[in-house]
């Protein structure tokens, strides 16, 4: 008879294999663990300041798409008139008869008050009622338009190269040199609220874009723009004889405990 011999693993082999497999995988998780933290720290980074730079340059649009001095700048909110339409206005005849009038006045005895468009606008007609604003020289001067006054009350609609308005006893205080007149029918703003972060290191505040229908810019609808806000100021300098007035808008978000900052300069032309 043949001797039967059994083959196998001793228990000694069998630990000694898997002491092996551990060492190995521990190596390979260190060698790995870097690069795959470093993609993920890399694509956090990169969402943090898309949504940030996206942020930066819608305020940046709005900014540039402003009436002139109808911006108001604070710490954590800016606010201003949005234009809506722009031109060239030809000096009225309230009544229609006798000399025309600038600045243009809403004084005629009946009817509506008409002001002519001298150059093509976009939209070339709107049944929507705006303010009409000529020679904004200063903020102060926003105000509820009492006449005389830069800005008229929000009645104001155009068509056929021809603005007007249910409008009677008001006229403009100041005629612009360029005949320039702007219409608004929105305040639009925007307001950091709880600008911060938590225990993780995730910034918990919010930027809002808000649009009034008032003029003060009370009652706003307002929309998320981007989250996750650690830190955000708006700063203003007026312009000066040799330069326009600038806007700057630092905006900070935050994940897992890392920040990024963003700057953006804004210039803003000023000129009525």
């Amino acid at each position: 008879m043949h001797e039967l011999r059994q083959a196998g693993f001793t228990l000694v082999e069998l630990v000694m294999v898997i002491a092996l497999a551990g060492l190995v995988a521990v190596m390979v998780s260190a060698v790995m663990s870097n690069p795959l933290q470093s993609f993920v720290d890399q694509s956090r980074r990169a969402e943090l300041v898309d949504k940030a730079s996206v942020a930066l340059n819608r305020m940046a649009r709005d900014v540039h798409l402003a009436v002139p001095n109808s911006l108001t700048v604070g710490s954590s909110q800016i606010q201003m008139l949005s234009i809506a339409a722009a031109g060239r206005y030809r000096a009225n005849q309230p009544d229609g008869v006798g000399p025309r009038l600038d600045p243009p006045q809403c004084t005629q005895s009946v009817g509506d008050c008409s002001i002519e468009i001298l150059s093509p606008i976009t939209p070339a007609s709107s049944n929507t009622a705006h303010w009409l604003i000529i020679y904004n020289t200063d903020i102060s001067e926003l105000n509820a338009a009492a006449a005389p006054s830069v800005i008229s009350p929000k009645v104001f609609t155009w068509a056929a190269g021809s603005l007007s308005a249910s409008l009677q006893g008001f006229r403009f205080k100041y005629a612009s040199p360029q005949h320039r007149f702007y219409l608004a029918s929105d305040v639009v703003g925007y307001r950091c609220a709880g600008a911060g972060m938590d225990a993780e290191g995730n910034g918990t505040g919010k930027l809002w874009r808000g649009i009034s229908a008032n003029l003060d810019g009370s009652s706003p609808v307002e929309s998320l723009v981007v989250d996750s806000v650690s830190g955000c100021t708006f700063t203003y300098a007026p312009g000066t004889n040799t330069r326009s007035g600038l806007v700057t808008l630092r905006l900070t978000l935050s994940q897992n405990d890392e920040p990024i900052t963003l700057l953006q300069q804004v210039h803003v032309d000023n000129a009525p």
